[in-house]
């Protein structure tokens, strides 16, 4: 008798563990403990001119990294993948958390740098191994489930390359992690190749910039398509249904001409140039490759003009909806609104270089605001509320007035980081983004305590059927 209470003591842990809903839960609680202790870690300055600091990268890795798991976590239960894959990512949540603490912990420490790569590296191929399980479920899923592929293949396929282009970007990001910290002089084949592409500085700025920018596109066009899902645009008839597919078509059209550009102004010599290029030295102009992450956006655009027939009756499950969709359109109003505009006046803004046209411009320090504006907002904090978004709208439900509560702090939050941001770009003054950005994580803080008062039974259950 004994022993058989001990085999269900363990029998319960392992059921623990793999319950989604308290993995989920887990990765809510560490993102938004890290929002919150965020102004206490050194060197972490949310509002500063330029692009991120390394103090900056760091944090913005520690809380970004945990969110694409969750992502990969709650969509393998959307979508209802193999059971061994849905046990392998469920296992994987408390090795990436922990990798990704002591890789902050070890961060600041010059005499444990080692340790530091060492517990990063192991999180980021751990990271690489789940997408990569995930993905090949992903593509077994069409011929598992026919009929469920059948009636979602716009979104699945998004999904998919969504899934294959943010997985490129983060073998990019570890290639100049690699190089940055060693070289490659180790590798004498792919060291010629380096050479050849321009020398090592070059190569590894052209990598680094190709990551983050593939990145994060990515990552929203596979949010956008996971929201279609989880509303349930299969229920949709005739020509709305057929717009949701095509805005998801023209996004998956724009995530692989995006990949392809990023992938050959790294790995080679081509340089990415501007559409019509005008002005001192032909400075203004759209640059090839917003054109082409733009198109993920204007995907996500018109497949709102079919979801919108799938916003519920009742009020607050609308309201979550809604905040969803307002995500993806306050991404686009800044991205296009604000950064398009500036591309094409860059004899002013510089490329947020001090000097004269064609190599700088008297407005660079507005072009810097708005390289930090538009990357606190747009490249941060909109994916991450997209994504906790969608949590919310699938496990958590009735407290009705909290979660109204919630939502209007999510929509003042967005409106009023959108617009600061295009206050930050005008005049240099981040206080409106910065409490837009304030109020989003004090939602995030609010939807975490929910969730767990909503799935009080079910985030610790230990037993098979409460779960699943």
């Amino acid at each position: 008798m004994h022993a058989i209470n001990h085999s269900n003591n363990g029998s319960g842990i392992i059921n623990l563990i793999l319950n989604p809903k308290m993995n989920m839960g887990l990765v809510l609680i560490f993102i938004t403990f890290f929002l919150i202790i965020s102004p206490l870690l050194p060197g972490v300055s949310w509002f500063k001119l330029g692009d991120f600091t390394l103090d900056m990268v760091n944090f913005y890795h520690t809380v970004m990294i945990p969110f694409a798991f969750l992502l990969i976590l709650y969509t393998a239960e959307i979508l209802e993948l193999g059971t061994v894959a849905r046990k392998i990512i469920n296992l994987s949540t408390i090795p990436v958390l922990f990798f990704t603490v002591l890789g902050m912990a070890f961060f600041y420490s010059t005499s444990a740098q080692t340790a530091d790569y060492v517990f990063q590296a192991i999180r980021d191929v751990w990271m690489i191994f789940v997408a990569i399980v995930f993905l090949v479920y992903l593509l077994i899923m069409p011929f598992k489930k026919r009929s469920k592929f059948t009636a979602i293949w716009g979104a699945y396929t998004l999904i998919v390359i969504a899934t294959i282009s943010a997985g490129i970007a983060a073998v990019m990001g570890m290639v100049y992690e690699y190089g940055n910290l060693f070289g490659y002089a180790s590798i004498p084949v792919f060291n010629a190749d380096v050479t050849a592409w321009g020398g090592l500085q070059t190569f590894l700025g052209n990598l680094v910039t190709s990551h983050s920018h593939e990145m994060l596109p990515a990552v929203m066009g596979g949010i956008v398509a996971v929201a279609a899902v989880a509303m349930g645009y299969e229920r949709l008839q005739g020509w709305k249904r057929h717009v949701v597919n095509i805005g998801m078509i023209i996004a998956v059209a724009g995530t692989i001409s995006m990949s392809y550009l990023y992938l050959i102004s790294s790995f080679g010599t081509y340089v990415i140039p501007s559409i019509a290029p005008f002005g001192p030295g032909g400075m203004n102009g759209l640059a090839l490759d917003d054109s082409q992450t733009g198109i993920v956006g204007w995907g996500a655009l018109i497949a709102i003009l079919g979801l919108y027939y799938l916003f519920s009756s009742n009020k607050t499950l609308r309201l979550t909806q809604m905040a969803e969709l307002l995500t993806w359109i306050a991404t686009m109003a800044v991205m296009i609104g604000v950064g398009y505009t500036m591309e094409f006046n860059e004899a002013y803004y510089g490329f947020g270089s001090p000097g004269v046209p064609p190599t700088g411009g008297p407005g660079y320090l507005y072009d810097m605001a708005f390289t930090n504006g538009h990357l606190l907002f747009v490249f941060f904090m909109m994916p991450l509320m997209a994504g906790i978004l969608l949590v919310f709208m699938k496990y958590v439900s009735g407290m009705e007035m909290e979660r109204k509560t919630i939502l209007y702090l999510v929509f003042a939050g967005i409106i009023l980081g959108g617009f600061g941001v295009l206050a930050y770009t005008i005049n240099l003054f981040w206080l409106p983004e910065a409490i837009g950005l304030a109020l989003l994580v004090i939602s995030i803080l609010m939807i975490t305590v929910v969730y767990f008062i909503a799935n009080k039974g079910k985030v610790f259950a230990i037993t098979s059927n409460d779960a699943k």
